[in-house]
């Protein structure tokens, strides 16, 4: 598998620690190559138009020229951003969808994604539940109706690349985020986009500390740790700090609403309904 990550020169720690798990994880015949990202004044001598913000502006031109340098092979592309980690099992489930289909019928297959809304989150643990029930060890869920964000880890089909690469140069101007972008495509059904579920890529703890936007509120917070927390290799024990500083950031009226997850026995209900309050909290 051809992997290639995006990280700004400039953010030296970033490269370290993506590497680092990379390397843990990876399977032998993985490569994986740094790709210099497109930073805010290669946008301005670009003069790269839109209202988007430069960074972000950079992040989409990144993301393009990734695509347009390999549109002449035909091996999968795995696009990574430098806050993504991967797991042990990450490398085979990610193989298993391949191997399970040479000719898949998707544009991009992602192996996270943020799901924003308090409803879509309760619905996807919901879900999350049922196939650990029924050991179901891993789904494709469509996004073509789903309202998603992120693109911090993903898979180009090698018979897409040309296509989603002429969907991206459409783009005369960059007025929204690449990500947005994405799933404004696949809205439209321009691109078939799915994503693996539970999600075999998480985010590390460098999200939190984002390089687009300068502060990360409490609602993001609460998004990206539900990320790590479908995670098909997550720990609740871990996760265990961020939602103790997220429920103490909370009045006893944004409890009321998931009263029923704080009180159970399952301490994955319980640790999943200081997520979903402080989720909810922010829109109240």
């Amino acid at each position: 598998m051809e992997c290639i990550y995006i990280n700004l020169d400039s953010a030296a720690e970033r490269k370290l620690k993506f590497e680092t798990n990379f390397n843990a994880f990876k399977k032998p015949d993985w490569t994986l190559t740094r790709f210099s990202a497109v930073n805010t004044e290669m946008v301005k001598a670009r003069n790269v138009k839109g209202e988007s913000q430069p960074a972000e502006k950079g992040c989409f031109l990144s993301h393009r020229d990734i695509i347009g340098a390999n549109l002449d092979h035909d091996r999968p592309l795995f696009i990574l951003e430098d806050d993504a980690v991967i797991g042990k099992r990450t490398c085979a489930l990610v193989e298993r969808a391949f191997s399970q289909n040479d000719k898949p019928d998707w544009d991009i297959l992602f192996t996270d994604v943020c799901i924003p809304g308090v409803k879509a989150m309760v619905d996807t643990l919901r879900f999350r539940r049922e196939l650990a029930a029924k050991k179901v060890d891993i789904a494709f869920m469509n996004l073509t109706k789903t309202n998603f964000a992120g693109s911090t880890a993903y898979l180009v089909n090698p018979q897409s690349k040309r296509k989603l690469y002429s969907l991206l140069c459409a783009a005369d101007e960059l007025n929204i985020p690449y990500d947005l972008y994405l799933r404004g495509l696949a809205h439209i059904s321009a691109l078939k986009v799915y994503v693996m579920f539970p999600f075999v890529t998480s985010l590390s703890a460098l999200s939190e500390t984002s390089q687009i936007k300068s502060a990360v509120d409490r609602t993001q917070l609460a998004w990206n740790m539900f990320r790590k927390m479908v995670w098909m290799e997550r720990n609740l024990a871990e996760c265990k700090p961020v939602l103790e500083q997220l429920k103490s950031t909370l009045a006893e009226k944004d409890l009321v609403e998931f009263n029923s997850l704080l009180t159970s026995p399952d301490q994955e209900l319980k640790a999943f309904g200081i997520l979903f309050s402080a989720a909810a909290a922010k829109a109240a």
